[in-house]
């Protein structure tokens, strides 16, 4: 699911007006030097058990159930820098307006939901960005465990009536 989100937003963070290379390590986005900058950074998972479950039929006619052992919640920072206020603003605002309500990952919707942004001045930040905004994107996803479904046999039933009168 990691790999999933983080080339998710990695796309769409290209999409939305970030031309260089997009770092996904805090180590390599401190020693960089360039001013418009962007970092999709991975930043946490949180577990919790559930026990949902959801009967449905696959691709072959097969009854299947899916229990949805854990909700799973995988966290990403996104580090957007530039030079420039307005420009920064402006590729954030596209950034936002480009995430989708959710994604599919191994056949399962997994929502997006953007949390917090903060943001940076150049005095404030180890970037040589001018200014830079880092939010807060969160994967509401979780693990599913498939189990297929018995077929009852085919059998004949027949059902006399107690009572009925030939009259």
């Amino acid at each position: 699911m990691i790999e999933q989100c983080k080339e998710y937003l990695i796309q769409k963070i290209t999409e939305a007006g970030i031309k260089s290379k997009v770092f996904t390590c805090i180590k390599k986005l401190e020693a960089s030097n360039e001013s418009h900058i962007g970092a999709v950074l991975f930043a946490g998972d949180s577990f919790e058990r559930s026990g949902a479950k959801t009967i449905y039929v696959d691709q072959l006619g097969i009854k299947q159930k899916r229990v949805k052992t854990f909700d799973r919640k995988s966290s990403f920072v996104v580090v957007i820098g530039e030079y420039d206020q307005s420009k920064c603003e402006s590729i954030f605002e596209k950034f936002i307006g480009l995430l989708d309500r959710g994604i599919l990952i191994d056949d399962n919707f997994t929502a997006i939901e953007v949390e917090d942004a903060d943001w940076v001045e150049e005095n404030d930040s180890v970037l040589k960005a001018k200014v830079a905004v880092q939010v807060k994107i969160r994967f509401d996803g979780g693990l599913y465990k498939d189990s297929t479904l018995g077929k009852l046999k085919e059998f004949d039933l027949t059902i006399e009536v107690e009572g009925e009168n030939d009259e």
